[in-house]
């Protein structure tokens, strides 16, 4: 599987072994098995430190932005207060909506750093495109 392919996958909130999607119960609550091919996503001790680290890098990115944006904007006197809450709106806001997507595209990067095993859970004869592999009879 290529990392393109891993990283698509995640950043569309679908599982990166087999594409299937509608893998969270609600904006935060992911389901701990894929649905389609059985991955189980808490695959380590530790495994959503990836993730919280992306949102949080993602969070300081949109504050830096909000700020740099909001100061070449207003200069030579921009009104802090202002953007004192748009970088507060920003550090909240942003990691909110990007927690899905950090959970499953996390999930591409460790399938990317370390293959899934034969042990992990993940049915034999899958295929890695969409569908399991059906057996004619």
């Amino acid at each position: 599987m290529s990392p393109g392919v891993l990283m698509r996958r995640g950043l569309c909130k679908h599982c990166p072994v087999c594409n299937q999607g509608h893998l969270f119960r609600h904006w935060v609550t992911m389901a701990s098995d894929c649905p389609g091919c059985g991955l189980h996503f808490h695959r380590t001790d530790g495994q959503w430190l990836g993730s919280w680290f992306l949102n949080l890098c993602l969070g300081q990115a949109a504050i830096v932005l909000v700020l740099i944006l909001g100061l070449a904007a207003t200069y030579p006197s921009p009104p802090m207060v202002v953007l004192g809450i748009a970088g507060v709106a920003a550090a909240v806001v942003v990691p909110l909506a990007f927690f899905p997507f950090s959970r499953t595209l996390w999930t591409a990067i460790d399938l990317m750093l370390e293959p899934l095993d034969l042990d992990e859970g993940v049915a034999p004869g899958f295929e890695l495109d969409h569908q399991p592999h059906r057996r004619s009879r």
